[in-house]
């Protein structure tokens, strides 16, 4: 990731929580969630976390876990 791309978004995102960033990626048009999901992978990779989509009750959902180890 870029060191530039990542302090841009972080400042463009700071106050704004994991779940606000969840909610406008599930929200948006197709593609349209772009920046918040750079974010979002940014602030979960220093947890050891990561997303996918996910069908809850019929709409897609991101689904936050911890990916298995590599070996």
């Amino acid at each position: 990731m870029s060191e530039r791309l990542d302090r841009i978004l972080e400042d463009q995102f700071k106050g704004t929580s994991d779940a606000e960033l969840i909610r406008r990626m599930e929200h948006a048009p197709d593609f349209g969630y772009d920046d918040e999901e750079y974010e979002l992978n940014r602030r979960l990779k220093l947890g050891g976390l990561a997303w996918r989509w996910a069908q809850f009750n019929g709409r897609d959902r991101v689904e936050v876990y911890e990916p298995e180890a590599q070996s």
